[in-house]
């Protein structure tokens, strides 16, 4: 192994010849904050944009980085952690810092550092960079290909013995002032608790830790001890292809817990949404248990959506690692006003020529019945530990649940959500769904595909990715195949098989008020997820542009101008990248760069201001980086607006128009469109039409008495609306625009 370091050193020495000369200065100096600055809130170094140079010795493998990344060519953001030089890498305040194993090339592009997946603890290495910091950790990011050299190695770097009390409080708030020391450094724990387990993104897990005066910390997964079986791993120089950590159950006790130091601030007026000072282990020796309540896995619900004549079993293997399983219990309940400490219970038994497989029913109930229930595991030390997992000291345990359905799923299902954090009950699960179609990939609509249950309503939409998805168009019934995920928060369905089912629906808007605290506080908005909403206001008050621009394409929407948080919607159009899923087809943009930044709009953008008003605006509501954002389908969805927009029909569903109207030109045309006042139709005479509203509320109605008829439209507000006429056995549906 010594001899391939010297051959990478060579390699890494022959990149890094052409570095600028640029005097040293050490870790120390670079990550040293005074007492003052962090009493006053400043956690900044002093060489914060500076260009230095500085040695340190490695302490984790360049191979255990896993981080993915869709702007670094290859997928995977390697990243590695160094320790000064001072005391043959001894730890101590101040002394480590983060290396970004990234550079832009000539052409633009994010590229690894060659061969930085090869260092190994214990290398000695010089690196050149720019000082930066990233929510609020120092690290320094690389000037070229050539910033790594390495130029001999040391002896393997060791932790330093710290409390968590030194880094977080016990509402897990970065102290600075004892903890700042400690950022980007190797450390260890003794004696801490498992307090909380937090499963985020369908394949990875992160928990919380408590020392014994509770202060808190969360253990995080940027290496590959931490990543789960069902982690296909990104570092193509991973020493494995999947990740193998066995998730903790809250009660377990580590002797000692070991990792890297990261900063993610939260205190001293900063995110209070983020983890504080985290720890982030990277080898698998880092995780030393001292006890554990009993481990349940392999669970099953079978059926998985029962009927009303069907009962349902519940299976599990549940082992005790450090001694026995003594009792197990399932409780449940089909009475919604009970507390889950108040359900009934019956004993689960192990399964016939089982060792740790242990079974239990739950009866049938009638049809729309909404089932709770949960498991509870007691050792032979009366450590006890629940499925699903409960955090220590929680009065009420978590539950899991499921609804008695006759026909099958529905969206709803999928969506509802009595976790904190959102994710459905159905995640990384396999499932069947039928919807209409709200938003289509087809030309002029949003550019993804979602669907939601008939007649719309809290929890009926979903985003819907994956295969043959482009072949469908709006208010089209589908019936859909594939897999729930958790994005980043947002819960979608990764298609597997998808078809029309012939029917064509109207897709109806939930109301939403975009002004009212109440309704958005906390993660209320969870509830409309994926759902097509119309944002207005309910006393018909004008919707303005309340903040003209957020920052990353968003902007503001209220009853008054510069609402706050609370008291607003987010509006995103004009971005359509790897992190952002907005429309091209919507003209109104926060700047007018979005022309050809994240993807090419297709209409003239126009900058939104604070003098534009509308009655309403329709869109999906989408979930990303902590924002709750409405996603305008295209211009049609800016309903009563005061300026004038390009306006182009939809390509609409052919179903319910026989084979020969589908290939040739149709009966019935209706102009002009947008109309102000008056409409007209052709067709044949008798031909019966109606204009329909969003909502699926007749509007006008009769029938035509010749070939050619004019209808007043006058009394119809700005907006969308459908006209449906058909003849004999020949149906058309037309989406037609109001706008004066």
């Amino acid at each position: 192994m010594k001899q391939l370091i010297s051959v990478i050193s060579i390699v890494l020495i022959s990149f890094g010849g052409k570095s600028q000369n640029i005097s040293y200065t050490s870790i120390s100096d670079l990550q040293y904050v005074s007492a003052t600055d962090l009493a006053n809130c400043n956690d900044t170094s002093s060489y914060y944009g500076d260009t230095v140079m500085t040695y340190g010795i490695v302490v984790v493998p360049g191979d255990v980085s896993e981080v993915a990344s869709g702007s670094v060519q290859g997928g995977h953001r390697p990243f590695i952690f160094i320790v000064d030089t001072v005391g043959n890498g001894a730890p101590g305040p101040f002394r480590g810092i983060e290396i970004m194993g990234v550079y832009t090339n000539n052409q633009g592009q994010l590229l690894p550092l060659p061969n930085i997946e090869y260092l190994l603890p214990g290398d000695l290495i010089k690196f050149t960079g720019t000082l930066s910091d990233y929510n609020n950790g120092t690290q320094i990011e690389a000037l070229n290909g050539n910033s790594l050299q390495v130029i001999g190695t040391r002896s393997t770097p060791s932790p330093a013995q710290i409390s968590i009390g030194d880094l977080n409080d016990d509402l897990r708030v970065n102290i600075l002032a004892t903890g700042e020391q400690w950022e980007n450094s190797f450390v260890e724990f003794n004696n801490v608790t498992v307090t909380e387990v937090i499963p985020f993104s369908g394949n990875r897990v992160s928990f919380n830790c408590v020392d014994g005066n509770g202060n808190k910390i969360n253990v995080s997964d940027r290496f590959l001890a931490q990543k789960t079986p069902s982690w296909q791993t990104v570092n193509p120089y991973s020493p494995q292809t999947t990740g193998s950590f066995l998730t903790p159950v809250p009660g377990t006790f580590y002797s000692s817990l070991k990792g890297m130091v990261r900063h993610d601030g939260n205190g001293c007026l900063l995110n209070s949404g983020s983890r504080g000072y985290e720890l982030n282990p990277f080898d698998s020796s880092h995780y030393q248990i001292a006890y554990a309540p009993p481990y349940i896995s392999n669970f099953e619900r079978d059926p998985m959506v029962p009927t009303p004549n069907q009962s349902v079993d519940i299976i599990c293997s549940i082992t005790d690692f450090d001694g026995t399983v003594d009792s197990v219990f399932l409780y449940f309940s089909s009475d919604t006003t009970l507390s889950s400490s108040q359900f009934g219970k019956i004993s689960m038994t192990l399964t016939a020529g089982s060792t740790d497989e242990y079974e239990a029913m739950i009866p049938n109930y009638p049809n729309g019945t909404f089932v709770r229930y949960y498991i509870k595991a007691i050792d032979n030390e009366s450590n006890v530990s629940f499925y699903p997992t409960t955090p220590v000291g929680q009065a009420e345990p978590n539950v899991d649940y499921y609804t008695v359905r006759q026909g099958g799923l529905l969206i709803q299902d999928l969506q509802y959500s009595l976790a904190n954090n959102g994710n459905s009950p159905y995640a990384g699960m396999n499932v069947n769904v039928k919807g209409i179609v709200t938003a289509s990939t087809k030309q002029h609509d949003l550019g993804f595909l979602y669907i939601q249950d008939q007649g719309g309503g809290p929890w009926s939409g979903i985003w819907c990715v994956g295969s043959g998805i482009t072949q469908f168009f709006r208010n089209e019934e589908v019936q859909v195949s594939g897999t729930i995920e958790e994005y980043y928060g947002m819960t979608r369905l990764n298609v597997s098989s998808i078809n029309k089912t012939g029917q064509l629906q109207q897709a109806v808007p939930t109301i939403v008020n975009p002004s009212d605290s109440i309704s958005k506080y906390g993660f209320a908005w969870e509830k409309h997820e994926g759902c097509l909403v119309r944002m207005e206001d309910p006393n018909s008050q004008d919707l303005l542009i309340s903040q003209p621009n957020l920052g990353f394409g968003d902007y503001g929407i209220s009853n008054t101008l510069n609402a706050g948080y609370w008291n607003r919607a987010i509006v995103s159009a004009g971005r359509q990248s790897a992190t952002s899923f907005s429309s091209l087809f919507v003209q109104l943009v926060t700047e007018l760069r979005y022309d050809s930044i994240d993807g090419q709009m297709e209409v003239n953008p126009i900058a939104v201001s604070d003098t534009m008003k509308m009655t309403a605006i329709d869109g999906i509501m989408f979930y990303a980086f902590g924002n709750y954002r409405v996603l305008p389908r295209n211009n049609d969805d800016f309903i009563g607006i005061n300026i004038q927009l390009d306006t182009t029909a939809l390509p609409i569903s052919s179903i319910g128009l026989n084979e020969s109207d589908r290939n040739s030109k149709s009966l019935f045309s209706v102009y002009p469109n947008p109309a102000q006042n008056n409409m007209t139709l052709t067709g044949p005479k008798n031909s019966c039409y109606m204009i329909i509203d969003v909502l699926g509320r007749s509007l006008i109605s009769g029938k035509l008495n010749n070939d050619i008829e004019e209808i007043s439209v006058e009394y119809l507000h700005n907006g969308t609306y459908f006209l449906h006429i058909n003849y004999e056995s020949d149906n058309q549906i037309y989406q037609v625009i109001i706008s004066r």
